[in-house]
């Protein structure tokens, strides 16, 4: 009989990144509108929140994360504005090592698309969106895995979309970016 040892298991972390559009719609009221050259923004006002790591070591809820997770562990990356894109809608678009250690490999976009995602019901007739409603939805995210523990900042450039005047579309405003601090521990 053969012993066979396995390693540990692979952790799936997920982290969201929440972005506070009102801040940057007043501190930044001539954002670039070149995604090539987004402007760079402070640190106040985007939150991250992470599931899936091997335990939370400081910064739930702020702009910098400290977490648990072995190499190996994946992790995704993905954003929403305060108003979960209703409003205001934040789309991330790049991700990749700004500075420090190279925590993690190279991000890369991935798209998820859900044919069946449901949403609110806007006829429902107890007016609480139930039943929902199915619908094919997009969902974009930035994944990589864990090389090593360390400290690493992270480029990370988003678009901000606005509610237009006729209360329907949503049209670009400007493109940002922000150095968000990771560190991994093990």
């Amino acid at each position: 009989m053969t012993d066979n040892v396995l390693g540990p298991r692979v952790h799936e972390i997920n982290v969201l990144v929440v972005i506070d559009t009102e801040y940057l719609k007043s501190t930044y009221p001539n954002p670039s509108k070149d995604h090539n050259n987004p402007t760079a923004i402070d640190h106040a006002r985007q939150y991250m929140l992470c599931t899936g790591s091997r335990g939370i070591v400081s910064g739930q809820g702020s702009g910098d994360l400290e977490f648990k997770a072995n190499p190996g562990d994946n992790i995704t990356f993905t954003g929403v504005s305060i108003y979960n894109n209703s409003d205001d809608a934040v789309i991330v678009y790049d991700l990749k090592h700004f500075c420090g250690q190279q925590v993690f490999t190279p991000f890369y976009a991935d798209m998820v698309v859900r044919t069946g995602a449901v949403q609110p019901n806007a006829d429902s007739p107890n007016r609480n969106g139930l039943p929902p409603v199915k619908k094919p939805t997009n969902f974009a995210v930035f994944d990589s895995k864990i090389r090593t523990n360390g400290r690493e900042g992270l480029g990370l450039a988003f678009g901000l979309y606005t509610l237009a005047a006729n209360g329907q579309n949503q049209e670009l405003y400007g493109y940002f970016w922000w150095d968000p601090t990771i560190t991994i521990t093990g």
